[in-house]
């Protein structure tokens, strides 16, 4: 199933404060996944209605809304071993006021 992404604004600054090989990377798997599906692309479930797209060391939790529309509610790199409790809670809060 092929999808639509779309970022919130927070999620666009932090994609903005990026260098323009992390972009590459990011926007390279955002195509993936609205031409050809997610399978195409390294996820994970994270909680109940937050996923995580794995591009090399940047990650993009996001949510799902009907119509088959993701949206990117934080973008971040990845330090550890488990996604941080502050990028967690970071989209916890965004989804909440979608």
């Amino acid at each position: 199933m092929r999808y639509k992404i779309k970022k919130i604004k927070q999620a666009e600054q932090e994609y903005e404060s990026l260098t323009i090989e992390q972009k590459q990377l990011l926007d390279n798997d955002y195509a993936l996944v609205e031409n050809e599906g997610l399978e195409r692309v390294s996820t994970k479930k994270i909680e109940k209605d937050i996923y995580e797209i794995r591009t090399s060391n940047l990650r993009s939790l996001y949510t799902y809304q009907e119509g088959a529309l993701i949206i990117i509610v934080t973008i971040f790199i990845k330090t550890t071993n488990k996604t941080p409790e502050w990028a967690k809670k970071t989209a916890r809060k965004r989804i909440k006021s979608l």
